[in-house]
């Protein structure tokens, strides 16, 4: 069943080409690495070039990653106690991480 929903995934991002690239790495639906082996398996048959993905691969990675640090430098921890729950993220885990970073 979900190998059914990764292969449905990386179907509806091979049609998008590059654009499929950048947001399968933004949205982070399935690992990073299963798009990125996709992205060599479509360069390696020609659909797309090599340069072209390592662009759009490296401008999703980014976004995705900037998205996330502003989430948490100008949201910080009211956010994760308010909308955690919806990603399984409990009080417990909040200050345990932040009992690690303190350390």
């Amino acid at each position: 069943m979900l190998g059914e929903l990764i292969h449905s995934v990386l179907v509806f991002l091979e049609g998008l080409g590059y654009w499929g690239i950048m947001l399968g790495l933004m949205l982070e639906v399935i690992p990073s690495e299963i798009v990125l082996s996709y992205a060599g398996y479509l360069v390696s048959t020609g659909s797309i070039t090599f340069w072209g993905a390592v662009a759009f691969g490296t401008i999703g990675g980014v976004i995705a990653q900037l998205f996330i640090y502003w989430i948490g430098r100008y949201g910080g921890r009211p956010v994760l106690e308010r909308y955690g729950k919806y990603i399984l993220i409990q009080k417990k885990h909040i200050d345990y991480a932040e009992d690690w970073f303190n350390r």
